[in-house]
């Protein structure tokens, strides 16, 4: 196989830099696919490079934060909660508005404060809070919409910013006597959601200025460490490069107005004539503002996150699509933290950190099964009985990558040269490379690539492999359900398949206790079109897991929801879960691998008890623990 010129970097991770170079295979005249060569290298060395940050990828987006006390949502915020790692952060709406559930755009003022003799009430906010930091998910606060003691209307900006920023004391005031200073720190409050649409934002730009010096004001006076930014524009191919650059010459004419990022939404498609995600437009959206900050104010705004945090491929949100159920989406989001990952090398001595994220856990708007509008999880029996679709997989591989890493640079076989996306990480207790093919404004390659992957001078003389994979047939639920949307029925046998599928899958078994006395690996996949694969390669060792303990086993409806503290080890590998009960067991009840803490089991009727235990790569069982009786009525 013929290899092009390449240009390799070095890095430095505590196991010792990682050097990536990739070379292009020839053509084939033939059906089979174009094949790619990568080829990778753990050896010592001296040059570092920008850290992978998993952070920067794995928030979630809700769109009010009355939701979030809703029993579907208990159910989906458990869910990110059982795998640690996997999920970070949840963005939300309504914080200074809540009291009165909405699902698409601000109407109702909310209970906080009807009128300016009574009492600021933040009570479900807090209580809302409470459920995110309790699953030790950071909040990312929309500070929205007005109340009536503010304004007449949620959205339209009041004469003067007096109430406001009162409000704005006391909802820090509240946070940090609730949460304590450290945790309110570790926040991001982000004032307004997009000032230049008016489902959202009545007055002008200017008066959206006004708002932001206001809160800017209003945060400084209160004392504490917090993080604002702005200004969260609708990024329209028309004007949101425009005003993006009128809020920094805002920033840089007025230096005392707080700022610790820059947000804005730029999507696949929003408009008529974007007809096909693109994602190179949510790409030049980010670097554009970076440009943009350099050119306005290096010194200003060196160093601070850049942040898409509606990264969707598709505007409308509650219009059913059926690329968000399929494995697309999940290739979206991966190819998106590829390419901004490639932005903080780029932009790397200007200190700038780019970050992605979809707003994609508006549960509150799946009607039927996997009906298309935008969600991680859809529903099955009722609005509370949850599955995930293929996307949530994402999150899960977000997980196992390291935290440092090396970039493919070549001329032909992988991103921005090509539409295979490749990352490498790795860190003292793994290797990580993850491949997604996403192609451009076109329709995928039938025969897609065969990669070709060569990992060399790896440090451990054993090891274990596992390939996880979200394609058309792994990791996905949507195909479980028979790939047509919506799903009219569920009934219990194509629950328990879209359970099954649902969860991240592998190419094949983990290989365990592989002997590599070269230091080399060779690994060969096809990657069809929106196909994304990891290859996680760990030292086989015989050290045991913790031993999960029971959270909750109950039965609520005809289900038994199961629940248990997730494992963290880097060598966590699946959990083994299985039922005693008076009909015929299986061996597992639940898939090989299952990465997360939770499951839901539809049992006969009768007493069932659960047995449950964690396994390492290397195959190591921890101890077994039991569940307490759960009583399956007729």
């Amino acid at each position: 196989m013929r290899q092009t010129t390449i240009r390799r970097r070095r890095f430095i991770s505590a196991s010792g830099p990682f050097l990536i170079h990739a070379g292009h295979g020839r053509a084939y005249a033939d059906p089979a696919p174009p094949s790619v060569e990568i080829v990778a290298s753990a050896t010592l060395g001296q040059a570092a490079s920008p850290s992978f940050q998993a952070e920067a990828f794995n928030m979630v987006g809700v769109f009010d934060i009355d939701w979030l006390l809703d029993p579907r949502f208990t159910r989906l915020l458990d869910n990110l909660a059982a795998s640690p790692g996997a999920f970070g952060a949840v963005r939300f709406f309504g914080a200074l508005n809540s009291g009165e559930k909405e699902n698409v755009f601000p109407k109702s003022s909310g209970t906080v404060w009807r009128s300016p003799d009574e009492p600021i009430d933040f009570s479900v906010t807090m209580r809302a809070l409470e459920a995110l930091v309790t699953r030790r998910l950071i909040p990312f606060v929309g500070l929205t919409f007005f109340p009536s003691a503010v304004s007449p209307t949620p959205i339209q900006p009041p004469a003067s910013f007096d109430n406001w920023q009162k409000m704005v004391q006391v909802f820090l005031d509240q946070s940090v006597q609730r949460f304590g200073a450290a945790e309110v720190g570790r926040w991001w409050l982000e004032v307004w959601n997009e000032p230049n649409m008016p489902p959202f934002w009545g007055g002008s730009f200017d008066q959206y200025l006004d708002l932001y010096r206001a809160t800017s004001e209003a945060v400084q006076r209160s004392g504490y460490a917090v993080r604002i930014g702005g200004p969260v524009v609708a990024y329209m191919p028309d004007e949101g490069a425009g005003l993006v650059e009128r809020f920094l010459d805002f920033l840089h004419r007025e230096p005392a107005v707080k700022c610790d990022f820059i947000s804005l939404h730029r999507k696949g498609i929003w408009t008529n004539q974007e007809a096909q995600p693109d994602l190179e437009r949510s790409v030049a959206a980010a670097r554009r503002t970076a440009q943009a900050a350099l050119r306005i104010d290096a010194g200003r705004f060196r160093g601070m996150p850049i942040i898409n945090n509606e990264a969707d491929m598709k505007v409308a949100f509650n219009t059913p699509y059926e690329s968000r159920m399929t494995e697309q989406f999940a290739s979206w989001l991966m190819a998106q933290t590829i390419a901004y990952d490639q932005l903080n090398e780029a932009f790397d001595n200007a200190g700038f950190r780019f970050w992605a994220a979809s707003d994609n856990a508006n549960q509150q708007l799946i009607q039927e099964p996997f009906d298309g509008r935008r969600s991680i999880m859809t529903r099955l029996d009722g609005a509370d009985d949850l599955a995930k679709v293929p996307v949530y997989g994402f999150y899960e591989l977000l997980r196992l990558l390291q935290r440092e890493h090396g970039t493919v640079q070549s001329q032909a076989s992988t991103y921005p040269q090509s539409d295979l996306y490749h990352l490498a990480t790795t860190s003292p207790e793994a290797v990580a490379a993850v491949f997604t093919l996403y192609p451009g404004d076109s329709a995928p390659d039938p025969a897609g690539r065969q990669v070709q992957f060569l990992l060399r001078d790896v440090p451990w003389k054993r090891v274990n492999i596992a390939r996880f994979c979200i394609d058309a047939r792994l990791s996905n639920a949507y195909t479980a359900a028979g790939r047509t949307m919506p799903v009219r029925t569920v009934d219990a046998d194509m629950a328990r398949r879209i359970r099954m599928a649902q969860e991240l899958g592998v190419l094949e078994p983990i290989r365990r206790n592989v002997a590599l006395p070269q230091g080399e690996l060779r690994e060969s996949f096809h990657l069809a079109g929106f196909a994304t694969v990891l290859v996680w390669v760990t030292p086989f060792q015989t050290t045991p897991l913790g031993t999960p303990q029971w959270l909750q086993a109950e039965t609520v409806g005809s289900n038994v929801v199961l629940r248990w503290t997730p494992n963290s080890e880097p060598w966590f590998y699946s959990y083994e879960l299985q039922r005693h009960s008076p009909e015929p067991d299986t061996p597992l009840l639940s898939p090989m691998p299952l990465r997360a803490a939770a499951w839901v089991d539809r049992p006969l009727p009768g007493r069932h008890v659960y047995q449950l235990c964690a396994v390492s790569a290397s195959g190591i069982r921890s101890e077994t623990v039991m569940s307490q009786e759960v009583v399956v009525s007729p």
